[in-house]
């Protein structure tokens, strides 16, 4: 263990410090943010649409940290991490503890580590993280292209037992080659789902198109019970439901998601009996919205919400809601997470990273990241 004076920590940040303020207001929050949040956000080029709820979160809570340490000269924390895979980590587990997962059926945390060498590496001077949905062969291509030393990946790559590790299976066939090429892996999964400022915070944010006066009430989906939750995220769980504080319109809604989720111009929208799209989005009066990334149809099962939004939901979940008078709009699975990487995740690693030995840490997001599903117009085919 050791100890670090605070002033010690402070000094090392803020030489990083410059005038910030006139292009951050849109970073409001009940707390006045510091020059520090205010540096780490200078010439970063991300949607402010699309990410002020996560951010505010994610900068009070760093805020509410420092003040803590605070109260006293110094304060006894962890030895620093030692190498790349080590820091991620410790930052991903501070953005998203890993108690927020659903172990129940999920697999979240470092799931593919560092291969030690029989002699000592020396240091790297290009540390490089690549951030993706999923890993697939074209992921780990790039990554291995950009010379990246870690991934993380939204979903799980090993999700159930293994009773081999060979080339026969296409997912353990790229956890081979980042194995040979010392490449980690960390999936945050559901983690990344319950946390506050996580995927679901992001995709009422965007429902909300910026206008988060717009915003009456965000209440949790589906509250984690019956297991402590670290400190600070009582109450988390997964899902979000969104009372509006005047009504909107379903076209109003639609748009405002397919601009958050990058220009999306294909979704799948469930109506109830009898009702047209064309009527729906000019006149249905929304005042209540519930989303869940991913597969959302258990986590929504219960709500009252007129609108549904997640990214797929199975024939008979969502007949089920039609028939209750509620609308169920679905995106396509990953198309409902993968902008977040870009929007929050990124900022947010590269915030954490900062004030470690591995600072200077680039941080990309996949590029040959994508949905395994395209929309075809059969007329349009030779």
């Amino acid at each position: 263990m050791f100890r670090w004076k605070l002033s010690t920590n402070l000094r090392a940040r803020s030489k990083h410090i410059s005038t910030f303020s006139s292009s951050c207001r849109s970073f409001t929050s009940p707390r006045p943010l510091s020059s520090l949040t205010l540096t780490v956000l200078r010439n970063r080029k991300f949607e402010r649409s699309s990410r002020t709820r996560g951010l505010k979160t994610y900068f009070a809570e760093l805020q509410t940290r420092s003040r803590r340490r605070s109260f006293s000269s110094s304060y006894t924390m962890a030895a620093p991490p030692t190498n790349l895979t080590d820091a991620v980590v410790a930052a991903m587990k501070t953005l998203f503890p890993e108690e927020l997962a659903d172990s129940a059926w999920d697999n979240t945390g470092l799931l593919l580590g560092q291969a030690p060498l029989s002699t000592p590496e020396p240091k790297e001077s290009n540390n490089t993280v690549l951030l993706t949905n999923d890993l697939t062969s074209a992921v780990v291509d790039e990554a291995l292209e950009e010379g990246a030393k870690m991934i993380v990946c939204y979903h799980p790559v090993i999700f159930r037992p293994l009773k081999s590790l060979t080339t026969k299976d296409p997912m353990q066939t790229q956890l081979l080659r980042l194995a040979a090429a010392r490449v980690s892996v960390y999936c945050p999964h559901t983690a990344m789902d319950a946390a506050s400022g996580g995927l679901n915070d992001w995709l009422c944010d965007i429902l909300l198109g910026g206008e988060h006066q717009l915003e009456l009430k965000r209440t949790v989906a589906q509250p984690i019970a019956a297991r402590p939750l670290p400190e600070g995220h009582q109450g988390a769980g997964y899902g979000r439901t969104v009372e509006l504080a005047r009504p909107v319109t379903l076209q109003a809604l639609l748009k405002r998601l397919s601009s958050g989720l990058g220009d999306q111009r294909y979704m799948m929208v469930a109506l109830p009996r009898a009702r047209a799209l064309d009527d729906l989005t000019q006149t249905q009066q929304i005042t209540k919205v519930a989303v869940c990334a991913g597969s959302g149809a258990d986590v929504l099962k219960d709500t009252d919400a007129q609108v549904l939004v997640t990214g797929e939901m199975a024939h008979h979940y969502a007949l089920r809601h039609t028939q209750m008078g509620q609308i169920v709009v679905a995106v396509f699975h990953s198309n409902s997470e993968r902008r977040y990487l870009e929007a929050r995740l990124k900022p947010m690693l590269e915030v954490e990273l900062e004030t470690t030995a591995y600072g200077d840490t680039r941080v990309l997001v996949s590029r040959a990241d994508r949905d395994p599903f395209e929309v075809v117009d059969v007329r349009h085919l030779a």
